[in-house]
């Protein structure tokens, strides 16, 4: 290995420290918040999402089985939403913001191997407001005085593939994986 492949990986590995930090700290936030308020989060990505695509800011069905774009296209992406959020906190709108900001920590989770778990807990705060995103869509269509578009009712409760949320092993410990070594796996009891 050369001296500048050593440079090269100990910088990577410092950005994705630095990334998954990052991340962490977002949903950490996010766990904060009510169920309540996770439902008018997931309503207002949902929203914000199914415009992009139809505008063509984002590919469509981005979240759902279709092959994802390039790294470089969900690294442009992500550069696009972070701008847009800032633009969002600056006029007041801090929900938005956050909304945008999901959407960008799913393409990363998404775009980078490491951050999947990460981006699975996201998902797994976000499904904590799925039981008020319907009634956060009706508030939202009274505000606006027009209906959303037919497919925010109908793609609201899509999680991006591959970032299923993981178990919560709070409330539901998972069994030990892990066979024990001393026991014939094989062997019928």
């Amino acid at each position: 290995m050369t001296f500048f492949d050593q440079i090269k990986n100990s910088l990577k590995g410092r950005v994705q420290k630095s990334s998954k930090k990052e991340v962490r700290d977002f949903v950490n936030g996010l766990g904060e918040m009510t169920d309540n308020d996770m439902g008018v989060i997931v309503a207002v990505v949902t929203v914000l999402r199914v415009n992009m695509e139809k505008e063509g800011y984002l590919q469509k069905d981005l979240f759902g089985d279709t092959p994802l774009p390039s790294a470089r296209t969900l690294g442009q992406y992500q550069m696009d939403l972070n701008k847009l959020a800032r633009d969002f906190n600056r006029k007041g709108q801090p929900t938005d913001a956050i909304a945008t900001m999901v959407i960008s920590y799913t393409l990363r989770s998404l775009n980078v191997l490491e951050l999947r778990d990460e981006g699975r807990e996201l998902w797994r705060q976000l499904k904590r407001g799925f039981g008020h995103v319907e009634q956060a869509l009706i508030d939202g269509e009274k505000n606006k005085g027009e209906a959303f578009l037919k497919s925010v009712w109908t793609e609201w409760k899509q999680i991006p593939v591959g970032l299923e949320p993981i178990r919560d092993t709070r409330q539901n410990p998972r069994p030990n994986p892990r066979p024990n070594p001393r026991q014939n796996p094989w062997k019928k009891t």
